[in-house]
């Protein structure tokens, strides 16, 4: 490690963590869930010169289009898979860590190899990291443009050269046309440096208005995008009206009731202070690793206050500090509080750990606990552990293509099949619909199920008649609607 520069450290265990990660992906059991099948779906079928999706019976889909867009690419190069569906993430996930590591700050954010060290180990075995690094969503790609676009807000904001002014408005409109979340993590930290630094910000207010523009000029472009395909209403519905705090309060308008959100019940007459607690303790608490950094955080953060040493911190990091601490909240009263985006709070809190203790010696101290702790959490947390387990035979994908093939799927039949299929299913699937899609259609011709909870409560729905056995999951023909559905 001694012979090792910062730069070539943070190189080597980027790779390291992006090799491993990988080799786990690959001898996973092949298995997805909606958000996975939805954006898997809509980029398999841009690349088909397609745009709608029947993931969740939507037809229109209604997310910002661009990670899709890039995965229509990614398929067209490298073929539809359910590995080539899950992969891009971890190389998101692996340009974000040497931006951090290697660009940030001028690479000068960390000074120590065990400073290092510890940003490696808690970026790459973070249980909620892990999970959205080897899932199919959108998450890591917001997280890496939002890298890139505080990256080069801070150089703007020091060296005001044009390139990095340029980049700046570059990452924020791809922020903008990749999701909401990311545009809520860079507005939300360029916020607070510019009231952090508010004598400077009013002379560097340009950027703010390049970034606003910018976005303004992403987001109409990305209307008019989804207008061209009819999507337009969905997609202004999804971005505003995501919020769970937002559909709580229009709906106290219309009804003078406030309602369930995400099964946490909101009772009429609930105080606003008990509302969020209600939803923290679903939001907040889902990601063990950022708790425990967080109070260390905030404890040396009090001790720098106390002992005076904040000026010895950049604004950069006093910004990344105060965003650890409120990001959480910001996002719980937007709505985004479930654990996948818990990257938004946890990143800035990683990142000021290893600052903070750097400054104070710590590091050859609390790295290895972290690093011991993070490995054992990782190996024995019941967090994510779908994503986790390997199969070293790799017998699954095997398997799933013998059962597709066993199914017998005709392309005219509406088809009940579920979801730890859906990767392979794509050429089929213009009448087959997932677990959780919400659209099951009331002349289902065709059910595949597996457990025996599954196939009772599908049997009070519709009368079935057994065919023949798949593997572990059974086909069922569908007789009739029993009238006992809600079904469309």
């Amino acid at each position: 490690m001694k012979q090792l520069s910062l730069h070539r450290l943070s190189l080597l265990l980027g790779i390291i963590g992006l090799v491993i990660g990988a080799i786990m992906l690959y001898f996973r059991p092949c298995e997805s869930w909606y958000d996975d099948a939805f954006w898997a779906d809509w980029g398999y079928r841009l690349s088909q010169g397609e745009f709608v999706s029947n993931v969740w019976g939507a037809g229109q889909p209604s997310y910002s289009p661009l990670y899709a867009l890039f995965m229509s690419l990614w398929y067209r190069v490298f073929g539809f898979s359910y590995i080539a569906a899950q992969l891009p993430n971890l190389i998101f996930a692996f340009i974000t860590y040497l931006v951090v590591c290697i660009r940030f700050e001028n690479g000068r954010l960390f000074r120590t190899r065990w400073g290092v060290v510890c940003f490696a180990f808690g970026f790459w075995v973070a249980d909620g990291l892990f999970g959205i690094f080897t899932c199919g969503r959108v998450d890591t790609l917001c997280l890496l443009l939002g890298i890139l676009t505080l990256d080069s807000y801070f150089r703007s904001y020091t060296t005001h050269k044009k390139k990095d002014i340029i980049f700046f408005c570059i990452w924020s409109a791809l922020q903008m046309a990749t999701g909401f979340e990311g545009v809520l993590f860079t507005s939300v930290i360029l916020l607070l440096h510019g009231l952090l630094v508010f004598h400077r910000t009013l002379r560097n207010w340009t950027l703010y208005l390049w970034y606003a523009l910018s976005s303004v000029v992403s987001f109409s472009a990305v209307l008019l995008y989804m207008a061209q395909h009819n999507c337009a209403k969905a997609f202004l519905r999804t971005t505003f009206g995501f919020s769970y705090t937002t559909q709580s309060i229009i709906h106290f308008a219309e009804t003078g009731k406030l309602t369930f959100e995400n099964n946490v019940p909101i009772e009429e007459g609930m105080s606003f202070l008990d509302r969020i607690n209600a939803l923290t303790i679903d939001g907040l608490f889902t990601n063990k690793e950022y708790i425990v950094l967080l109070i260390v955080v905030v404890i040396l953060s009090l001790i720098a206050i106390c002992r005076k040493d904040v000026r010895r911190l950049s604004q950069e990091n006093r910004t990344m500090i105060l965003s650890s601490i409120l990001l959480p909240w910001i996002f719980i009263l937007a709505g985004r509080y479930p654990w996948y985006y818990t990257w938004a709070a946890y990143i800035p809190c990683l990142i000021s750990f290893c600052v903070l203790i750097e400054q104070y010696h710590l590091e050859k101290i609390l790295s290895p606990i972290l690093c011991v702790g993070m490995c054992v959490w990782f190996c024995f947390s019941p967090d994510n552990q779908n994503r986790k387990r390997i199969d070293i035979h790799r017998l699954v994908d095997k398997q799933n293509l013998q059962n597709i093939e066993a199914a017998r799927i005709d392309p005219n039949e509406s088809t009940y099949i579920p979801y730890e299929w859906y990767y392979y299913l794509a050429p089929y699937n213009n009448k087959l619909y997932f677990e959780g899609s919400g659209r099951y259609p009331k002349d289902m011709s065709k059910m595949i199920l597996s457990t025996p909870q599954e196939i009772s409560a599908w049997s009070n729905l519709f009368e079935l008649e057994y065919q023949y056995d798949i593997g572990s999951y059974k086909v069922f023909r569908v007789l009739g609607d029993r009238g006992q559905n809600i079904l469309k």
